[in-house]
């Protein structure tokens, strides 16, 4: 056989071979369902088919390298700015990395940027709209012989075969990635219309800053989340809504004041320093991170979102967002997203404030008079459109004057305080108390007969007389009071007529010894019987 057929026969074969690479590459790199199976696929081909120790392809996400077919997890390589034209620079062919004597080519890089930890021969750097996205790096062979040239053009070979593959793929991430992002914007842009509108129409602030922080953790996937506020007393912050805690009872004792969480300074821990600048902070070094304070509440932290209320440009308290859930962390996403929640939780304390300052006496806490009288009148327009019934209570304390000439006003108003917030505990959540003037208060009752509400009369009147306030080591002040009820429709045409007869009952009760619960009933009135245990 001639030497000229011996070479046409080696061409034909090493054309074959050639082929027949490219061919079963291509058909497992169009079985791939997506850029990590496309890059598996590839890494298990070339590995295989030339002997190599290694194929490992990193992908490019910011400025960050990341491999996506390695068993080292978090495998990555960055560039800095000084190096950041590298790749651009390199072409589209593969480029040797390391010198014939095994040292590298680019020694700065490599230091610099921990490629020899890689145990790269070659570069391959691919390319989407003449940006690299896409680098591959090809270890030593097997029996560390060096590449030939049919080897090396063989590769460039396979690498245009599959780049079209790898830049479809990445495209469609992308696509993905951005559907999947207006789906999440449009998701969180719901909730918070969802909360802008709640801000308007739910008065329980507590209740509402709940549901605030309950949406913000479902959002983000976090654990637990708890609202600061600022107290200008003694110039602290202290937790005043918590969500998300382990132990319900707690969480609901914080909530409702039983427990008394601890105050940070300002300017201390996190949240301190939040409120003092006015700027967020997110951290995923938990309590390692040297800004962090230990705090009872807050212990066992790995991630942390701490953003401040801010109200008409002056800080009122910071939101805490605490451990994301799977032990991931925090991004740049969840903190736009706490800051929008944040936003309408300022406007809701704040507009609570105004509403407060408007509607609520300053010394008990509870509605004043003219906001009373709204009240009423809206609740017996619902009680006559839906053919309910609505009570009033009308109670003075005893011997309030007194208190007042004998121990003096400071006294007499811890003891107003003291009744106020015994009527508070005792009334139920749909009743409304308020304070009708000097040492008389007045409770709404919508939906409930008379009959009923000397049942919740009785409750108040013996809750009150319970209450004892220490002047000095001798003397302990008891207070009681007199209870005048009336109903609409069946005591009172309106509002007004409503507040007549329910004082015109207290003034019987005032004149019958006091410390006791008349109703207005049929023209008349009747004295109840105290220790009624019935319950409403």
């Amino acid at each position: 056989m001639s030497q000229e057929l011996s070479d046409k026969i080696y061409n034909l074969q090493k054309n074959f071979l050639e082929l027949n690479n490219l061919f079963e590459l291509n058909i497992l790199a169009n079985q791939a369902d997506s850029l990590d199976d496309l890059l598996n696929k590839i890494s298990s081909f070339m590995t295989t088919n030339f002997n190599l120790n290694d194929v490992i392809f990193f992908v490019k996400k910011d400025m960050t390298y990341k491999a996506v077919n390695c068993t080292e997890n978090g495998l990555t390589f960055e560039f800095d700015e000084e190096y950041a034209d590298f790749l651009n620079y390199s072409g589209k062919e593969l480029f040797q990395t390391m010198n014939p004597d095994g040292t590298p080519k680019y020694k700065t890089l490599w230091e610099n940027s921990a490629f020899e930890n890689f145990n790269s021969a070659y570069f391959k750097v691919f390319f989407k709209d003449d940006e690299p996205f896409c680098v591959c790096s090809i270890g030593q062979k097997e029996n560390n012989e060096p590449f030939d040239a049919e080897e090396l053009m063989l590769l460039n070979k396979m690498f245009s075969c599959v780049e079209p593959l790898l830049v479809k793929f990445v495209r469609q991430e992308e696509q993905q990635s951005q559907i999947s992002f207006l789906h999440k914007s449009l998701h969180n842009l719901s909730i918070l219309y969802n909360i802008s509108q709640a801000v308007n129409f739910i008065d329980d602030l507590k209740g509402l800053i709940q549901v605030i922080l309950g949406r913000a953790l479902e959002t983000i996937d976090a654990e637990k989340g708890s609202l600061m506020l600022y107290d200008i007393s003694d110039n602290t912050l202290q937790v005043k809504v918590v969500y998300g805690l382990k132990d319900p009872k707690v969480e609901f004792d914080i909530n409702n004041g039983v427990i008394e969480c601890s105050k940070l300074k300002i300017n201390e821990g996190i949240a301190g320093k939040v409120f003092a600048e006015k700027k967020s902070i997110i951290t995923n070094l938990g309590q390692n991170d040297p800004r962090f304070k230990q705090a009872n509440l807050m212990n066992n932290i790995s991630s942390m979102i701490c953003v401040p209320l801010i109200a008409k440009g002056e800080a009122i308290g910071v939101i805490n967002i605490t451990n994301k859930k799977n032990n991931k962390l925090f991004n740049k996403q969840d903190l736009e997203f706490i800051e929008a929640l944040s936003n309408q939780a300022a406007i809701a304390i704040d507009n609570a404030k105004l509403y407060e300052l408007a509607t609520k006496d300053g010394l008990t806490k509870l509605y004043i008079h003219r906001h009373f009288r709204t009240l009423l009148e809206a609740e017996v327009t619902r009680a006559t459109r839906y053919k309910h019934v609505v009570s009033l209570l009308m109670m003075d304390i005893d011997n309030f004057k007194h208190v007042n000439d004998t121990y003096g006003h400071l006294i007499g108003d811890r003891v107003l305080k003291e009744i106020a917030v015994t009527i508070k505990n005792t009334c139920r959540n749909i009743d409304v108390p308020a304070r009708y003037g000097g040492e008389e208060f007045t409770v709404i009752l919508p939906e409930t007969a008379a009959k009923d509400a000397t049942i919740i009369a009785e409750r108040l009147r013996k809750n009150i007389s319970k209450i004892e306030i220490p002047i000095d080591d001798k003397v302990t002040l008891k207070a009681t009071v007199s209870i005048g009820i009336s109903e609409y429709p069946s005591s009172a045409t309106d509002s007004e007529n409503l507040i007549k007869t329910a004082d015109d009952a207290l003034y019987k009760a005032k004149n019958d010894g006091k410390n006791c619960i008349y109703v207005h009933h049929q023209g008349g009135f009747y004295k109840c019987l105290k220790d009624n245990n019935e319950k409403v």
